[in-house]
Formats: C-alpha cells, sequence, structure tokens
C-alpha cells in the first residue's frame, strides 16, 4: 500500500478500497465499503512499515480505545478496530465535508456569529470527552470536520491519536518532560510538560482555533519553531479586533480568557465555556445552511507527510516539540482539575522498550531545558554563538529529536548565513570530517549523528557528512531521521546525483517504492545515460504494482 493513488478493488477483510481520502505519518485514510453491512465507511490503515513499532500500533490501538468510548453527535464515531490480511486498521464513520482550516482557508476569515456557533459545538464535543476523562492534547481546525446534516452544519471532532485517559497507565506512549501536540495552538503548560495538559489546555487550543477563524491566522504563526513556542509562554496576543474590525467586544472578551497563559485564569470546563459563548447576544438559532458554507471538496485531497490535513479522520504524527521556557516563578504550576498519568514523545518509549540510543529521561529534560534557553536567547536577540551551542548540546544528548536539528539549522541560515563564526576558531575541515569517517567505519554510529551537527554549523553545504550521518541514522534504525538528513541535503544540493543515488535507495529499502521511483527517475534525466538508474525504476515500479495488488509484504 505505497502508492501515491487510491486502490479500487482491493481488499482488507470485508473493505472493499473506493478511493484515497488522505496520507499521513501513520498511515492512510480510505473511503471503503463494509461489504457485509453495505455501509460506506473511513478506513484509516496502519501503514505496513509501521506495524513492526510496537510502540506506534499501540499508538493506533490507544486512538480506537478512546475514540470507543465516546458516542456524541459532534464526534466521529469508531466502528470497528481489527487487523486483517496484515494490516491494523480502524473502521469510521464516513463525513462527507471538510475540515475546518481548508474551510478557513477558502474564506479567508470567518463571521464572528459563524465562528461562535461552530464554536458551541466544537465545545459539545471536548465537553463528552472530559466527561469520559479524555484530553484530546492536539485542538486544532485540521481535527474539526464540517459535515452537511440535512442543510446544516455538524461539527465533528476527529483524530484521537494524542489523546489521553485519566487512568490511561496500562502503556505509556508518552512521559513527564516531552511535549506532544501542535505549535500554533498548543498550550503553555502542554509545552513545558504534556503531563500538565489537562481539558483547559484544549480550551486553550480551541482558542487559538477561535482566533484563527477570526483574523485567518493563529495567534503566533510567525517565526520558527522555538520562537512560537515561546510567545505562547510569554507574549500576549494582537487584540483580534485589529485584524477583524467586525469581531464584537463580548467574543473578544471570551476569547482572551481561553487564551490565558495560565489555566487557572481559563475557562474550567467546556461546558462554562459553552454558558459563556450563549451569553453573547445572536439573532439566529442555528449555524448557516451547508449550501452557504460550500462544504463540498473540489476533489479528495492528498495531504504530504508529516502533517495530514484530512477527511474524515487521519492521525495527526509527529517529532515532538520541545518545551518551551517554563511558567514565571511566582505562579504555580496548574493543578489540573482532571488529573493524567505522565505522558511522552513520539520517539520514546516505555520501560519495557528501551530507546534505541538508551536516552533516560533526566536527559530529555536537560535537553528541553537547553532548548528553552536557546529559545529564550534568540528571542531576546542576545549572541546567537550562545544560542548555537546550547542547541548544539540538545542534538548531543538527544540525538534523533529532529526539531533540535531543524532549529539549530534555521539559525544558522538566518542568523549567520552559513558563514563561519567566531568560536569555531581555524579548525580545518578534513580533520573534523576524517574523526567522523574513522567513527562511523568503526560502527560509532551514535557519535557520528552526534557531532555531525556541530560540522554542518561550520560547513553547511557538506554533502559527505549528510550522507555519512543519514547511514549512521540507518544503522541505528532511525529510518524518519535518516529521510529528513538526507530531504535536507537534496533541498541544498538537488541534482547532486550522489544525494539521490542515497535517497533512492533509502526510499527503496523502506518500501516506499513510488518515491524511490521518482528519485531514480530525476537521476535518469540528469543523466540518461545512466543504466542503473533505468533498471531500478523499473525495478520500483514492479515492486509498486506488486505491492498494490496485495503480492508483495
Amino acid at each position: 500500500m505505497q502508492s501515491s493513488t487510491s486502490l479500487p478493488g482491493a481488499h482488507i477483510g470485508k473493505y472493499r478500497l473506493l478511493s484515497l481520502i488522505a496520507t499521513g505519518g501513520m498511515g492512510r485514510v480510505y473511503k471503503a465499503k463494509d461489504e457485509q453491512l453495505g455501509r460506506i465507511v473511513a478506513l484509516k490503515i496502519l501503514a505496513p512499515e509501521l506495524s513492526r513499532n510496537p510502540i506506534l500500533v499501540e499508538r493506533f490501538r490507544r486512538e480506537a480505545r478512546h475514540a470507543a468510548s465516546l458516542t456524541h453527535k459532534n464526534i466521529v464515531t469508531l466502528y470497528e478496530s481489527d487487523e486483517a490480511d496484515g494490516y491494523h486498521y480502524l473502521a469510521m464513520e464516513f463525513v462527507d465535508g471538510i475540515d475546518l482550516a481548508e474551510y478557513i482557508r477558502r474564506k479567508g476569515k470567518l463571521q464572528s456569529e459563524e465562528s461562535r456557533r461552530i464554536l458551541i459545538q466544537a465545545c459539545k464535543a471536548l465537553e463528552h470527552a472530559f466527561t469520559m476523562g479524555i484530553t484530546h492534547r492536539d485542538i486544532k481546525p485540521s481535527n474539526f470536520l464540517l459535515a452537511n446534516d440535512e442543510g446544516r452544519c455538524r461539527v465533528k471532532l476527529t483524530d484521537l491519536g494524542l489523546s489521553r485517559m485519566q487512568n490511561d497507565n496500562d502503556f505509556r506512549v508518552t512521559q513527564a518532560g516531552s511535549t506532544v501536540g501542535t505549535v500554533d495552538y498548543m498550550a503553555p503548560e502542554q509545552a513545558r510538560d504534556s503531563s500538565l495538559a489537562d481539558v483547559r489546555s484544549d480550551i486553550y487550543s480551541l482558542g487559538c482555533t477561535l482566533y484563527h477563524m477570526l483574523a485567518g491566522a493563529p495567534p503566533f504563526s510567525e517565526g520558527g519553531i522555538g520562537e512560537r513556542v515561546y510567545k505562547h509562554m510569554s507574549v500576549d496576543a494582537v487584540d483580534v479586533r485589529a485584524l477583524n474590525p467586525d469581531v464584537p467586544a463580548g467574543l473578544w472578551t471570551v476569547l482572551r480568557r481561553m487564551i490565558a497563559k495560565h489555566p487557572d485564569d481559563r475557562f474550567q470546563t467546556p461546558g462554562d465555556l459553552v454558558e459563556a459563548l450563549r451569553s453573547i447576544p445572536s439573532d439566529r438559532d442555528d449555524l448557516d445552511p451547508e449550501s452557504s458554507m460550500n462544504l463540498k471538496p473540489k476533489q479528495p485531497r492528498q495531504v504530504p507527510n508529516p502533517s495530514p490535513r484530512s477527511l474524515p479522520l487521519a492521525s495527526h504524527e509527529k517529532t515532538p516539540v520541545p518545551v518551551a521556557p517554563s511558567l514565571p516563578k511566582d505562579r504555580p504550576p496548574p493543578t489540573p482539575s482532571r488529573r493524567s498519568i505522565a505522558t511522552v514523545s513520539d520517539l520514546d518509549t516505555s520501560p519495557d522498550m528501551p530507546d534505541p540510543l538508551g536516552i533516560t529521561s533526566d536527559q530529555r529534560s536537560n535537553a528541553a531545558a537547553q532548548f528553552a534557553r536557546a529559545t529564550e536567547v534568540i528571542s531576546g536577540g542576545a549572541d546567537v554563538s550562545y544560542a548555537i551551542q546550547l542547541l548544539l548540546n540538545c542534538c548531543t544528548i538527544d540525538p534523533h529529536n529532529v526539531l533540535f536539528r531543524k532549529m539549530l539549522r534555521e539559525v544558522v541560515r538566518d542568523k549567520i548565513g552559513g558563514k563561519r563564526v567566531g568560536w569555531f576558531g581555524s579548525l580545518s575541515r578534513m580533520p573534523s570530517r576524517s574523526r567522523l569517517k574513522s567513527a562511523l567505519r568503526s560502527g560509532e554510529f551514535r557519535k557520528v549523528i552526534e557531532n555531525g551537527e556541530e560540522h554542518l554549523t561550520r560547513y553547511p553545504g557538506d554533502i559527505r557528512i549528510q550522507l555519512d550521518m543519514a547511514e549512521a541514522a540507518q544503522s541505528l534504525g532511525l529510518f524518519d531521521l535518516a529521510t529528513w538528513i538526507l530531504e535536507q541535503a537534496r533541498s541544498g544540493a538537488p541534482e547532486n546525483v550522489e544525494v539521490l543515488r542515497a535517497l533512492g535507495a533509502h526510499y527503496g529499502d523502506s518500501k516506499r517504492y513510488s518515491q524511490a521511483g521518482l528519485i531514480w527517475e530525476q537521476i535518469h534525466k540528469i543523466d540518461p545515460s545512466d543504466r542503473e538508474a533505468l533498471d531500478k525504476i523499473r525495478e520500483m515500479a514492479v515492486a509498486e504494482t506488486l505491492t498494490r495488488g496485495g503480492l508483495m509484504q
């Protein structure tokens, strides 16, 4: 199931696949037909290569457990969770509509009354989850679907992949000191530590969603990852009325309380928020008809990894966002009204399944604290060399966290422009490169990915080092990190055949045959005489065909 297209007629158990709806980091969502019941469903299928990862399988199963406990007209219904023909799947209610993110994109900004009424339905979904002891932890526009319900808009909450139950301690896929969620909508305490997230964190995220509806963008959409996290922690949002003069004062008052920095200053439950929203004067009894909202998508959208924005249900898997600076010392840490167990990032593991690099929670906390300090330094305009050193420390302590590397490269690119900076002195290129090459030959793979990033701060365009780092990451089983490193190398040197060959081979080894084929086609265009490229194009096409036919696992 690696094709970029749908598989009409293929079967998984009793379900016949009709068309592809969306793709994401965890797999794909298909429109399918239950041939026993004659019912159309959204079939969410875990990617086969991820089925070997017990952490991701458990995350998939946890989504099913949480969805199964929720029955509400504003929440997407789970019909079945099972495994068939070697695939784990969720059969969900098929929602004929579009997600709120796409709706905002089409309209630019929503009217205040329309936004208020969408939000009331969203609150009802959160209230039901709250009463069942579930915190969603990834509230954002793309996780609300707008469906046509007899001519009126029905809002439905989806994607429980990051949710957490009050007593969900049977299998920990997250732990204290880490962060999960989506940066543009993340509550300050959740950015600091996901274990602190409760329903008030979801209310903050919902506030950012309301801000997005009214202003056309979330409150802190500018800047890099660290800068945006820092703003959520420390900077007040611009009065939304400055961006949309039609927003009434009453709605801004409610919104401002939703996005208060401290949880105690927000609405304490979704029910409280509904009452406040209903107290704002209105002359209408329900949402606009579907016809006025233009809910019908022009065509099914395939959404690129790693951030699916999909219909009707798509997992939003991601590398965890490092924590931001801690809350001011004069404010006590929040006391959640529904306290849950500690949680961990996507790259973490439970005590029963050790981290492939042996990274402890204390080490992660150390890296998170240094990242927090780096964001403060960058936002404050202080010496950028200090921030770079802090970020290098993060990459050494927690080598497989892509966001540390992304932030570091962003700072080097934007603040230094790729030029050598003072504290590196006069080290030559060859000793640094030779040490890393020697570490790779001797099997010291962690050393290669730890120290490679420092070399790249001095020589950002060093393709050989990036290839060595990718090889080391693959040897450690960190395939997502290897993919990221190779794609970064490709973006810096889009026609470098050595990089393209490594990337094509990596995609082929990962059974992403369609992507591998495209890479080999690019190599063939650069050098039409390259016979290996032609052979690989044919080989990937055959593998893709066999996979689509279910003849190759």
